[in-house]
């Protein structure tokens, strides 16, 4: 009797499987795929000139080697969210970032992964006679489906 009751509910759990994929938004799993759609305006973006400080990133020329731009996080774009993310580091004498951090986002909770993930990425040319640098700044903005550096 058990057996018969599972193997009759066993088409039905798969058929209900199978009706997802074709709900919009869900073909491939990834929104992406869809053309964006702002949902609301872009924010005004911060006054990156009023975050830096006389002493921030200052005593070396930073040259970028490998330098990657964040992808638009996909539950901002499903969302059709728009925003910006102040993201601060540090450059080890490498030319490895460190210390990375979201300073600033608007809206917060969607942009900030993936704007820290990026500049951990970044690779930039040794700086000379074992300097550091700290307190770099980058603002990203995530407009429009698409990401820049202002």
């Amino acid at each position: 009797m058990i057996v018969r009751l599972l193997g009759s509910a066993l088409p039905l759990a798969l058929t209900a499987c199978t009706a997802v994929s074709s709900l919009p938004g869900a073909g491939g799993l990834d929104p992406r795929e869809e053309p964006f759609q702002a949902t609301q305006p872009f924010p005004t973006p911060a006054n990156v000139e009023r975050l830096i400080g006389p002493e921030d990133c200052q005593g070396a020329q930073l040259a970028a080697r490998a330098f990657e731009m964040p992808d638009y996080p996909p539950r901002a774009w499903s969302r059709g969210l728009q925003g910006w993310v102040v993201v601060r580091f540090h450059v080890y004498d490498t030319g490895r970032p460190h210390r990375v951090r979201a300073a600033e986002s608007v809206p917060a909770g969607y942009f900030e992964g993936a704007a820290e993930r990026a500049v951990q990425r970044w690779r930039f040319e040794e700086l000379p006679d074992g300097q550091a640098l700290s307190n770099c700044v980058v603002l990203f903005e995530f407009r429009n489906g698409r990401v820049r550096i202002r």
